[in-house]
């Protein structure tokens, strides 16, 4: 049976996050910094379904031999550990930089920051989707006149048996 995780260790994996999402998102000019919005809770979810239980504690460790924690470090320094994580952990960290980023994006409060500067941006397009203009034949039809169709009723087979036995239907071995 595992030992419960005591209220210190909740809150020093917590900090890990909030950490790494604002050192690698740090918020300006207007934009949140990614801890703001929640990332760092996103983050530990995605880590969690992906890598299982010890997700964190690993994660700490891996911080640790790069050269964390982060929390002491100047920001130059903060981002010379996450790099030396990215060379030793590529796929550790590909997973940590596409959390952060997704669910820093997906944010409500960053999706209206998106739209103030004129972007049609939804973070769940898939709902309503984004405006297209309807399928028309004429307009859409491909100009470059390469290809072209036959109708299935028209396919006809290809005899194969004048082809050399000595290499097979692709030619000599």
């Amino acid at each position: 049976m595992q030992e419960a995780q005591s209220a210190s260790d909740a809150e020093r994996l917590a900090i890990m996050l909030r950490d790494i999402v604002d050192t690698m998102i740090p918020g300006e000019d207007g934009w949140p910094a990614a801890s703001l919005v929640g990332v760092q809770g996103i983050l530990g979810m995605r880590l969690l379904e992906s890598l299982g239980e010890n997700c964190l504690a690993d994660l700490e460790s891996e911080l640790a031999a790069c050269g964390g924690p982060l929390g002491p470090l100047a920001e130059a320094e903060r981002l010379a550990v996450l790099e030396r994580l990215e060379h030793a952990r590529p796929k550790l960290f590909a997973l940590v930089r596409t959390a952060a980023c997704l669910g820093y994006y997906e944010s409500p409060t960053v999706v209206r920051q998106i739209q103030t500067l004129g972007q049609p941006y939804k973070a769940i397009p898939g709902i309503e989707g984004y405006p297209t203009v309807p399928f028309d034949l004429e307009r859409d039809r491909p100009r470059h006149n390469r290809g072209h169709y036959i109708a299935t009723d028209e396919v006809r087979r290809v005899d194969l048996s004048a082809l050399s036995q000595a290499g097979g239907a692709n030619g000599p071995a």
